[in-house]
């Protein structure tokens, strides 16, 4: 049966009258919620797709992170608005958007989330044993801020469609809210159950789905096999703003080639387990490709590929 109070929502830039047929929502249960029992996470994510761990991070430390995304967003803005505006996934000329390769290189902790113990543990349990071994890779990463009147995205998977959906999730997802994630100002969006379709996704019709409501301090898990999408923000004042981190095996190709647009200087004391998420391994399914002309200080930051985590 559908979800009470779902709201059926058009997707962004078309014009006019969605005309679309509506694929309702079918969910029994009720929806996940904030929290940090791990068990009710995990069972979460297999009956709904997705789930809300609460507490991850102080609200506090979420809003210095907010106070210092906005300020580096406007300060790239003001040298060329293009930089942080208009990606392909939203072209909304009122959001914003900034890539994980400038989070690495410009604060501690865009780098300290990539190895935080919760991501890693739920990826290695959805993703499950590589080959010898090998540690998971950061497949992309960036940070969205949602402005007041800015439209839906459009509700999709994260998943190339080449790949089944019988095969399985193939990369786990975590949106790490900077804000609170209510409605009003875009929360995402996901429709529950849909990590279990045979179907791959269609743009020909109108998904009903539910907002993932979380406070500042949450993070927000699923995996490429969920339908969701950024909802619009109604409000007149409020921006949302999250930090979305994918994380896929070794053999997939991850959207950031990280050494080679990572400035070195960052990562001179980080950990073995950051440099393997980060792909700085000549090392892949265990054959290993001498990077014979690297720069030495990438070379110097070369580990081995083999999860101690």
């Amino acid at each position: 049966m559908a979800v009470g109070n779902a709201k059926k929502q058009v997707i962004q830039n078309m014009g006019g009258e969605d005309t679309r047929p509506v694929k309702p929502l079918e969910f029994d249960g009720p929806l996940p919620r904030p929290t940090t029992d791990r068990d009710q996470i995990r069972a979460d994510l297999d009956r709904a797709g997705y789930a809300i761990a609460a507490d991850v991070f102080t609200r506090d430390k979420a809003r210095e992170m907010r106070d210092f995304l906005a300020a580096e967003i406007a300060r790239d803005e003001a040298i060329d608005e293009e930089r942080v505006r208009r990606f392909y996934t939203d072209t909304d000329d009122l959001n914003r958007r900034m890539s994980g390769t400038e989070l690495v290189n410009r604060h501690p902790f865009f780098r300290d989330i990539l190895e935080h113990e919760l991501p890693l543990q739920i990826t290695r349990e959805l993703l499950g044993p590589q080959t010898l071994n090998e540690s998971y890779l950061v497949h992309s990463y960036g940070a969205n801020v949602t402005r007041p009147g800015s439209a839906q995205q459009a509700i999709h998977r994260d998943r190339s469609g080449a790949v089944p959906l019988s095969a399985g999730a193939a990369q786990t997802r975590f949106i790490w809210c900077l804000d609170d994630f209510v409605e009003e100002n875009g929360a995402t969006r996901v429709v529950p159950g849909s990590h279990r379709d045979t179907e791959p996704q269609s743009w020909t019709v109108q998904y009903e789905s539910v907002p993932a409501e979380a406070p500042a301090g949450s993070v927000l898990i699923y995996t490429d096999l969920l339908l969701h999408g950024t909802g619009p923000n109604t409000s007149s004042n409020l921006e949302r703003a999250g930090v979305i981190v994918g994380y896929c095996p070794p053999w997939w190709k991850p959207m950031i080639n990280f050494p080679m647009t990572t400035n070195p200087a960052v990562l001179k004391d980080s950990s073995k387990v950051l440099r393997q998420l980060l792909g700085y391994s000549s090392v892949s399914v265990g054959f290993e490709e001498a990077w014979t002309y690297a720069p030495q200080a990438v070379k110097d930051l070369i580990v081995l590929p083999e999860m101690e985590w």
